[in-house]
């Protein structure tokens, strides 16, 4: 599991020193709230009274977080929860970068809003991508299938040529077995009206894990059920998880253009009561998945099983809106 999940303790100072975070410019926004009680509900199962809980000092937190690990994610946390409004406070930045100096965390997320902040959009651009899902993805493919293979599929994506021996090999996925990974994915692409990979136009085959976290979790393709998806797989993801929660919410939430896959939005999660909720329910259910599908995981191999038994296997939870 990729989320470390804290003591009853380390939890309440975690949430303390969240809680202080979010409210170093004001009082504890609506949407932010409601994040902070899906964490505790959906990750961390516990049940303080918000209101309660007094802000925290850095030097109390680092002398009730001793693990590194525990520190940087609690750090990435604090970054994810502050995007979720419009607006990022100076004051909140300021309240992270002291609590990541007692720390002693210096993480990619902190990175990442220092760019946002201070407007350096194209390095943010760049390091989120390269972090989150599309730069290990088109890495891997690379390592897979060289630099002539990255050719062919993005000649094909850009709609120069059809690698036709790769979309074959999608194409007949209509042969197999009813209720497998095969048939499902050949069923998704044909309902939405997908390019498969190989067809001009069609992705890259690396970016093909999102697809098949789609069906592997359930989730449909409209707005909201992306961010889902991505929050799922920030939760089963081993490296920079946090970097991918930053990614959705820049897209979704204050507007910014990544990549060409993902149209923006600004202010989605505002007004829909719970939105955020379902957000890190998707988090916190990708973190139970027992295997990283983002590292070398070889779904040709599985494209024969049953969705229904590779569930099971993967630990992947029943999911109800």
């Amino acid at each position: 599991m990729s989320f470390l999940i804290p003591t009853h303790e380390q939890a309440r100072a975690g949430l303390r020193a969240m809680k202080t975070v979010l409210t170093a410019a004001g009082e504890l926004a609506p949407i932010r709230r409601e994040a902070l009680l899906a964490i505790q509900r959906h990750l961390l199962r516990t049940e303080f009274d918000l209101d309660a809980l007094g802000p925290i000092t850095p030097e109390e937190l680092a002398a009730a977080l001793d693990e590194p690990a525990l520190r940087t994610q609690l750090i990435g946390g604090m970054v994810t929860l502050t995007l979720t409004s419009d607006v990022v406070d100076d004051a909140e930045q300021a309240a992270i970068e002291g609590f990541a100096a007692a720390l002693a965390v210096e993480s990619t997320t902190l990175a990442q809003l220092r760019n946002f902040q201070t407007e350096r959009l194209m390095a943010l651009r760049f390091d989120v991508i390269r972090r989150s899902l599309a730069g290990p993805a088109l890495k891997q493919l690379y390592e897979d299938q060289g630099f002539l293979g990255m050719v062919k599929n993005f000649g094909s994506f850009a709609g120069l040529w059809e690698n036709t021996a790769l979309a074959e090999r999608y194409r007949g996925l209509a042969n197999y077995p009813e209720g497998t990974l095969g048939k499902e994915l050949w069923r998704f692409y044909g309902a939405n009206d997908f390019k498969f990979p190989g067809e001009k136009h069609g992705p890259p085959e690396g970016l093909l894990t999102h697809d098949l976290s789609h069906i592997l979790g359930g989730y449909g393709t409209d707005f909201a059920s992306e961010g889902l998806v991505l929050a799922f797989q920030a939760g089963y993801r081993r490296q920079d998880p946090f970097s991918v929660l930053v990614f959705l919410l820049l897209n979704g939430q204050h507007g910014l253009r990544l990549t060409a896959f993902a149209d923006p939005a600004r202010g989605f999660y505002n007004d829909k009561p719970g939105a955020i909720d379902e957000v890190v329910r998707a988090f916190a259910r990708g973190a139970r998945v027992t295997v990283d599908l983002t590292d070398h995981w070889d779904f040709w191999a599985v494209m024969d099983r049953p969705v229904a038994e590779l569930r099971r296997e993967y630990g992947i939870e029943p999911w109800t809106a």
